[in-house]
């Protein structure tokens, strides 16, 4: 029944906030800024309020990742970095997160492997060494990673969720931190299989030892991206980082503009009424004493008759034609200067 109930949700089930809390209090942030930072990575974000809680805690950068279109876009509200895909489908930097918060979907996948062990194999890479690991999981199946956790991590802490959280999954919560290189320690091995099924005593609300430090790394940005094409993550990168940001490209596309210059010669008529009909001063306010007249220009083709030697064979060529609209700022009168098609002489027309 519960595993059906899992399937309907798409695994998704998230951590109690009781039970966010009290791993949050069990963790010692290290000291950030300058050159140095916290990443957290929640590999199953759900809507981010689990990684926001710890990452708030541990003063951390935040990174989620969530299968589901509309969680992801909740998480995106909570965290610093989402993807929305799964997580078997990403680009990772290998070490550049200082805690794994790793609640996996309680389920087999389609080759009827374990998805808790396939999370945990997946993404420790992710975790740099002496990195935390906290694996929320049914205490039941821990014995399935037993052997790569005694390989991979060490210093172990396990506990039980607390009642009446208990109840619903029979979920554990354990602490461990990555080794520099694996190496399989058997005595922990046997001691995380004893642990699957033994009695554990219950995470509590406030931690009665030392708490875990959770070191900081390097700053600076790091590979946490899609193997998928996403158009939008793709622009947005291409605006940050692109070649159109590069100044050598971008000054020969759209040069600053150019300061106004005084032509070595007094521009004639001809110049004048060339520069308006080609739009140079659309929508410009000329002043000139005292008046104010607002000026656009255009140039258009116009078919005319040519003589023919043959009288039943009409010819016609195009011509361009200029027109000029002045709008009289303070009378509201407009006057249309066309070229007139015979002489090229403007004809000029005035209208209330």
């Amino acid at each position: 029944m519960a595993r059906l109930k899992s399937i309907e949700k798409a695994g998704y089930f998230p951590t109690p906030p009781r039970v966010v809390a009290a791993v949050a209090r069990h963790l010692a942030p290290a000291l950030t800024g300058g050159k140095r930072v916290v990443r957290l990575l929640d590999p199953c974000a759900g809507i981010g309020e689990a990684a926001a809680t710890v990452a708030k805690v541990l003063n951390a950068e935040s990174y989620g990742i969530e299968l589901n279109e509309e969680r992801g876009e909740a998480a995106r509200g909570r965290l610093d970095h989402v993807l929305t895909t799964s997580a078997f489908t990403i680009r990772l930097a290998n070490g550049a997160f200082s805690c794994l918060f790793l609640n996996p979907p309680y389920d087999y996948d389609d080759e009827k492997r374990r998805l808790e062990h396939a999370f945990l194999t997946s993404l420790t890479r992710a975790l740099c060494p002496e990195g935390v690991l906290v694996f929320l999981i049914p205490q039941r199946r821990l014995a399935v990673s037993a052997r790569y956790l005694a390989s991979h991590y060490t210093g172990f802490g396990a506990y039980r969720f607390p009642d009446p959280e208990y109840a619903a999954f029979r979920q554990m919560v354990l602490f461990a931190f990555r080794k520099p290189h694996a190496a399989l320690d058997v005595a922990a091995q046997a001691r995380l299989e004893t642990w699957s099924e033994g009695d554990l005593a219950p995470l509590p609300d406030e931690p009665s030892g030392p708490l875990l430090d959770v070191p900081s790394l390097p700053a600076g940005e790091i590979l946490f991206a899609s193997l998928f094409f996403d158009p939008v993550q793709a622009a947005a990168e291409a605006q940050r980082r692109g070649v159109w940001t590069q100044p050598q490209l971008t000054e020969q596309l759209w040069p600053p503009d150019e300061r106004p210059v005084r032509p070595l010669m007094p521009l004639r008529k001809g110049h004048l009424a060339l520069l308006i009909a080609a739009g140079m001063l659309n929508n410009v306010v000329l002043e000139q004493e005292g008046q104010q007249v607002l000026v656009k220009g255009r140039t258009y083709k116009e078919l005319v008759p040519v003589d023919s030697a043959d009288e039943d064979t009409e010819i016609q060529r195009e011509v361009l034609r200029t027109s000029v609209v002045v709008l009289d700022l303070a009378t509201g009168c407009f006057e249309v200067v066309d070229q007139n098609g015979g002489t090229g002489d403007m004809e000029e027309k005035q209208a209330a």
